[in-house]
Order: structure tokens, then sequence, then C-alpha cells
């Protein structure tokens, strides 16, 4: 941990990070793989406490001062996130795609047609023009599509069992979980999602809609500008909750930040941040907000009151 933006954690702070190690049935392998991390630190302190603290090994635990115990829920927390993390290189997804991009990384693809692609952080797609169709399966992550007009073969984004199909330029396709989110920038998409009763919906600029194992949700208008604006390298938030304005900057950060408490996640947050230096954007908003955070280097960072 730094010294600099350190700070002390409330017992909620810790009740909470206790709760999510225990949600996580991996972390005695996960300690072990993240021995030669701590090493690189000169960490034997801290897996001795994780040790005792968590049981980890099989040694006797040791009495500790409460105040050394402090930031040892950090220090696990940011350990296990290493190793979530670090399941990095997603050979299983490389193997299948086209073209990929890193953590932080965005990437404009020239398609043979004329379209273009612009991939966003940690995603993937696979390429499939044959015959008389062009399909692009979004493997993971996010991008946006220009199309390049073909009235005898038409252009699909597949992604989480459904499709969308291009009756116009430009739209973004993102992935979420068992989710898919897909907003239209100019003109119109045919949206299909295999389950009934809806099939498929049209989806006109400006609006966005929301497909996964419950339907496709009703085309609703949202900010397509700040939704795009990624594509120019900048996030956008507008009245959002911290909570998700840190998760949306992590997408872009080779590393784990997490807001602590439920009350300081819920906060109101407005501005515009660079996605190539999410942490100078969460310093951005501890200064702003008047918060805390503890950190083990800048690639570790649990923001709190």
């Amino acid at each position: 941990m730094t010294a600099r933006d350190a700070g002390t954690m409330t017992d909620a702070d810790e009740d909470e990070l206790a709760e999510w190690l225990a949600a996580d049935p991996r972390h005695a392998s996960a300690f072990a793989q993240v021995e030669s991390y701590w090493r690189a630190m000169s960490g034997r302190q801290v897996k001795s406490a994780l040790r005792d603290r968590y049981g980890i090994a099989a040694s006797r635990p040791k009495p500790r001062p409460r105040r050394s115990l402090r930031w040892m829920g950090p220090a696990l927390a940011a350990s296990l996130a290493l190793i979530v993390i670090g399941a990095a290189d997603d050979w299983p997804t490389r193997l299948r795609a086209d073209a990929m991009t890193a953590t932080g990384e965005r990437r404009t693809i020239p398609l043979s047609d004329g379209s273009v692609v612009q991939l966003n952080t940690d995603s993937a797609i696979a390429i499939d023009y044959s015959g008389n169709r062009r399909v692009i399966r979004l493997l993971k992550g996010e991008a946006a599509f220009t199309v390049a007009p073909d009235r005898g073969r038409p252009f699909t984004v597949e992604a989480g069992g459904g499709s969308t199909t291009a009756l116009g330029t430009r739209f973004i396709v993102r992935r979420e979980g068992d989710e898919t989110q897909v907003t239209v920038t100019e003109h119109r998409v045919r949206v299909a999602w295999p389950a009934p009763p809806e099939g498929s919906r049209v989806v006109p600029e400006g609006e966005a809609t929301r497909y996964g194992p419950s339907g496709i949700e009703p085309a609703h208008g949202v900010d397509a500008i700040a939704i795009a604006a990624w594509t120019h390298g900048t996030l956008v938030f507008v009245d959002r909750p911290l909570g998700e304005v840190v998760a949306e900057l992590n997408r872009y950060h080779p590393g784990y930040m997490r807001v602590l408490g439920s009350d300081l996640r819920a906060r109101r947050v407005s501005g515009g941040f660079s996605t190539d230096d999410p942490v100078s954007a969460v310093d951005t908003l501890q200064r702003t907000l008047g918060i805390r955070s503890t950190r083990l280097t800048d690639r570790l960072i649990f923001l709190h009151g």
C-alpha cells in the first residue's frame, strides 16, 4: 500500500470486503498463485497476515493487533482480483477471434466491404463474410459498427444468442454477462432474439434496447453521443452513481478498482474522463468528492469514506 492517499478503513468497509472474499471459493488456490507476486513486492508480512486471518495455510493463526489488520482486507481482495484479472490472455476467445483488444486498448478495423469496426477495451470479434451475407460475431466486450451499404448482403452482428441487422449506418453493441445492449447512433437496426414472444424489434436512431433471457426490452431514448464517446477516447457520465462510474473506468484499467460502502457507491457523479488514464480519473473523483482511498500500487485501488 502506498502512503499516498491511503486512509483508514471502517469496520463496515472491512466487513464488506470479508463478505466479498467469502463469496469466492477459490481464495486458497488464489493465495498459492499469488505467492510470487507478494515475493516480488517483499510481501512476507502480508502473506503471513493473510494466513493468520483467513486460514489459507495450515499454520496456526497468530494474534495480531487490530491496527495491523486494517489493510489486510484490501490486500487479500487485491490478491484475488489479480488472479481473476490475470486469467488474462483468454485463450479460448483468442483462438476464435479475428480481432481482439487488451484492457485499455481501442482498435479500428477496416473491413473488406468498406465497413469499419471500432473495438472497445477487452473486446473481440470474429468476421464471417461469405456468399450473400456479412456477419460479425461479437465474442466479448463492445464494438461500434459503421456499415457500408450493400442491399444484396445484409450486415448482421451476432452476440449473446441474438442478432442486430443494420438498416442504416452506425450502431454500438455491448455484451454484459448474459445480456446485450444495442444503441443506434445513425438510422435504424433490427434486433432479433430467438426466445418468444418478442421475436424482433426495429430500434431507431437515438434509442437503445437490451436483450437476453427475458427477451427484448422496448426501445427507449438515450444520450447516444455520451454512449458513443468512448470511440473518441472519452467517457461521459451524467448524474450516475459513483459505483457505476468506477466500474466503467475499471474496464479500461489493467488492475482492480472498487468503491466500498453502499452509500458511497450511490453518490451521484457527472463528468468526462479519458479512457487512457483511469487512475487519474479516480484521483479527480477522490479530490472532488473529498473521499479517501487505500492502494496497493495504482493497480489496486479501493475508494471509501
